[in-house]
């Protein structure tokens, strides 16, 4: 998968695996966040706001 680019404070980049429901975020210190049980609906929010 692809990470999105996204221009939102601190957050750099995001991938959702939807298979998985696993949420994929970087951070701009190059730090990756990872989360579990993510529903579509959460990626959807996420990947429309500050997209670059």
């Amino acid at each position: 998968m692809e990470m999105k680019k996204i221009n939102s404070g601190r957050l750099h980049a995001i991938v959702y695996d939807a298979r998985a429901r696993m949420l994929q975020i970087q951070l701009d210190d190059g730090s990756t966040l990872r989360y579990g049980g993510v529903g579509e609906d959460t990626w959807r929010s996420l990947g429309s706001a500050g997209a670059a």
